[in-house]
């Protein structure tokens, strides 16, 4: 090889840039009364609130589009449990908005962080 050819390839391998391993999100589990709107849920964590209409404060969050939208029919207006992840919010998301799994996250809650739930059960 070269003195010019190894050089290069010295050069070239110095260029590729490494990727760390990054930790997988935590998986959480969130509980609260949940309302239904559109592709997104909010999550109230009191009851009374809930009940008197207080939305505020709350927490947005979506599920994968089929489990949204079987939820929505099936579950309202009850307490829930919902595993998944919080992402934080940022308001430089294209078009104010993040699509989750076939679902349009809008943060309707506007709150720091948004949950992206892989499951959801009723609490009784």
């Amino acid at each position: 090889m070269s003195l010019i050819a190894a050089a290069l390839a010295v050069s070239l391998s110095a260029a590729v840039p490494t990727v760390e391993a990054q930790p997988a999100p935590t998986q959480t589990t969130f509980e609260g009364w949940i309302n239904f709107s559109g592709q997104e849920f909010q999550l109230v964590e009191n009851q009374n609130r809930y009940v008197t209409g207080a939305r505020r404060p709350c927490v947005s969050g979506s599920l994968p589009r089929d489990l949204q939208r079987m939820s929505a029919q099936t579950i309202g207006r009850q307490k829930v449990r919902v595993t998944g992840t919080a992402m934080a919010w940022s308001s430089d998301l294209p078009g104010n908005r993040y699509e989750y799994q076939g679902s349009v996250l809008r943060n309707e809650c506007g709150a720091d962080f948004v949950i992206l739930g892989t499951d959801i059960s009723v609490i009784q």
